[in-house]
């Protein structure tokens, strides 16, 4: 009986392996859309710090039966851990700005020749003291003439939130980048020299391509999805152009160190 063989020919048409290019472009389009939003949303937080610290003031008044004198009283104040800036303000001056921001009102309610404001000190507290206002305020009310404090507490807590979420933003960004380094000097040290590397920055450049299109293309899509909100706020601020130039710069790396990981597992 005649053995029967079977041979395993190679077929006439293998299979080509897929190059990846689109999974380059993808996922540096996903990694510097996520990276753009964040970063927008830092700017923006950063933005509304600045304005909310502009505006915010504490308004000490001074207590009219006291003897100290409002040189002692100002220096006692700024000697206060976490005072940044201490502004004496006399009764004069704070009736000139308010006949300067409400002049009919100050004309309906007051008679001509009286005076009934107090002398009073505009603070400004370091960033740092926000989130402990309660002792900062209890060591002003232990300081003698002290009458009265005025502050918006709600604006204190958005402040102290939005730098928060600020420096909580910046932070992970950072840590992510840190992780993709650590990704990328791994990948481009294990069973390379410094020859094949640069021998594959020729070879690879489709990678580089991909992935530095991926990432521009992200941020004109984090910009299109943003740009309404000019007309919802007048706080809007697009994070500087250098960070955009690093998307890039961060996408095209992101798909050559894929195709290096891919050569070395194929």
């Amino acid at each position: 009986m005649e053995e029967h063989k079977h041979h395993h020919d190679t077929p006439a048409h293998a299979h080509k392996p897929r190059k990846g290019y689109r999974v380059a472009f993808l996922l540096a389009f996903s990694a510097g859309l996520l990276a753009e939003m964040l970063l927008f949303m830092q700017a923006q937080m950063r933005e509304i710090s600045l304005l909310l610290k502009d505006d915010f003031r504490i308004i000490v008044v001074r207590d009219e039966r006291s003897k100290e004198t409002p040189e002692i009283i100002g220096a006692a104040l700024s000697a206060i851990k976490g005072s940044s800036q201490v502004v004496y303000v006399n009764r004069q001056d704070r009736l000139a700005r308010l006949k300067a921001d409400e002049p009919e009102l100050v004309a309906s309610v007051l008679s001509p020749g009286s005076n009934p404001m107090p002398d009073t000190w505009e603070i400004t507290i370091a960033e740092e003291s926000l989130g402990d206002m309660n002792s900062w305020t209890d060591a002003v009310w232990r300081v003698p003439g002290v009458a009265d404090i005025k502050y918006k507490p709600l604006e204190a807590y958005a402040i102290m939130h939005s730098v928060f979420y600020g420096h909580l933003i910046t932070l992970g960004l950072a840590l992510a980048f840190l992780a993709f380094m650590i990704m990328a000097a791994m990948v481009m040290t294990h069973g390379h020299t410094p020859a094949t590397l640069a021998a594959s920055l020729g070879a690879d450049k489709a990678w580089f391509i991909a992935g530095a299109c991926g990432g521009a293309l992200s941020a004109l899509a984090a910009y299109a999805v943003v740009y309404p909100v000019k007309y919802l706020s007048p706080v809007w601020i697009w994070p500087n152009p250098m960070w955009q130039a690093a998307v890039i710069v961060s996408g095209s790396l992101l798909g050559w160190v894929l195709c290096q990981w891919k050569n070395d597992r194929y």
